[in-house]
């Protein structure tokens, strides 16, 4: 085979790109709302309009993801300088044209589509994440609420298309999963919090971590993370009196079980590579919760 100079260094650009805009959690999305439309009893959203709801609010979340790094640069040469993309493998001229392009896609889409309620949830999408980027971020607590609003937002998005056409089952078995969303991004963001305090005080932030230290940060997650315990206890109930076994057995095996574990190294933890493990951890965690979605 020939060797191309051109396509070796197409590579690391694409590398980058994909870094920018996070695939794999884009991934994630489209796997949580194809799982949704495809166990859904009678979907309401016929297949073009569903596919406009799927690539609109991964192009939103891509930009997102895009808009937060362009304006962390600073904070990430602190905290993960061998990971840093804007200024770098990418030029902010260009990601900021990455940004407007991906949003500006999804709202045309919803445009195209003729759907009013898709471009309004678009674009409130759109605003939450400028404002969060620019402004909330740097707050304390306000900014992680509103990410974990956002993950929960993709859920409640499918819902409010397909509420009339769905079951009492599934209406449990959405709520469920947004609360579940909530709760553990929630408590994954703020584990984030302590494992980039360096760079947060260098960058006069003032999240949770910063003002009032470890220990109350602890607590917080640790009294989120019983919550969830609660919440899978009380699903796994529901589930088991709809006589979803396979569904019972696997929350239990998967998502109780490893969440007792959780909350024991969570309040052992010390230093900043435990949390870092505990992030990674948490990541891993509420994979496990989309693979229940197959199951139910």
């Amino acid at each position: 085979m020939q060797y191309n100079p051109d396509q070796a260094a197409l590579k690391p650009l694409i590398n980058a790109l994909f870094r920018l805009i996070r695939i794999p959690n884009l991934i994630i999305i489209g796997m949580t709302l194809g799982l949704l439309y495809s166990n859904a009893e009678t979907p309401s959203l016929d297949g073009f309009s569903f596919a406009i709801l799927v690539l609109g609010t991964i192009c939103i979340a891509a930009a997102g993801n895009v808009i937060n790094d362009i304006l962390d640069v600073e904070i990430d040469w602190i905290n993960k300088k061998d990971r840093v993309v804007v200024g770098v493998l990418i030029s902010l001229k260009s990601a900021w044209g990455l940004y407007f392009f991906l949003n500006i896609a999804a709202l045309v889409g919803a445009i195209y589509g003729r759907s009013i309620d898709l471009f309004s949830f678009f674009l409130g999408a759109i605003i939450l994440l400028y404002f969060y980027s620019t402004l909330w971020k740097r707050q304390a607590l306000i900014g992680n609420v509103v990410v974990a609003f956002l993950c929960t937002w993709v859920v409640f998005e499918f819902w409010w298309f397909s509420y009339a056409s769905l079951t009492d089952y599934w209406q449990g078995i959405l709520l469920a999963y947004m609360i579940f969303a909530f709760l553990s991004t929630l408590a994954r963001e703020l584990v984030k919090d302590v494992e980039d305090m360096e760079g947060d005080k260098l960058q006069g932030c003032q999240t949770v971590a910063i003002q009032k230290g470890l220990p109350f940060v602890k607590k917080i997650i640790l009294i989120l993370l019983r919550f969830l315990l609660v919440l899978l206890i009380v699903e796994a109930y529901f589930l088991y009196t709809y006589s979803a076994y396979l569904a019972f057995v696997y929350l239990i095996t998967a998502l109780v079980v490893p969440l007792f574990y959780m909350l024991r190294i969570v309040h052992q933890a010390e230093k900043t590579a435990d949390f870092s493990r505990i992030s990674r951890l948490l990541k891993a965690y509420m994979l496990l919760g989309l693979l229940l979605l197959l199951l139910v």
